[in-house]
């Protein structure tokens, strides 16, 4: 039931930027992108029982994709959908633990 919530036209890009040392002294680093295929973007209201407080203060909007679709590490900076530009604010959180659906604190920045 839940699954057919996230189900947007465009797809979600989550930018992932890695640094990794040269060997002299310097570093070099790296971006990919990842497509999520489903996946939903929104902004959070009072009535959102499922988003913790925690999330909601430090969030403008939120991000919730397929638990096991995509593992989220601190390298992951941005989320990008239909032209806007999100920074990730937090940590993914499985919804009241049951595998179905994650979420993760955005921030809009354009």
């Amino acid at each position: 039931m839940l699954r057919s919530l996230l189900n947007l036209k465009n797809a979600v890009q989550i930018r992932r930027t890695t640094e990794a040392s040269d060997g002299m002294g310097g570093l070099s680093s790296s971006t990919a992108l990842t497509t999520l295929s489903r996946a939903s973007i929104w902004q959070p209201g009072g009535g959102d029982a499922t988003i913790s407080d925690k999330v909601t203060k430090t969030s403008t909007h939120v991000l919730a994709c397929l638990t096991g679709e995509y593992t989220f590490t601190d390298a992951d900076s941005h989320a990008i959908y239909n032209g806007a530009t999100y920074r990730l604010t937090g940590h993914a959180d499985d919804i009241a633990n049951r595998g179905e659906i994650t979420i993760i604190g955005l921030e809009r920045l354009s």
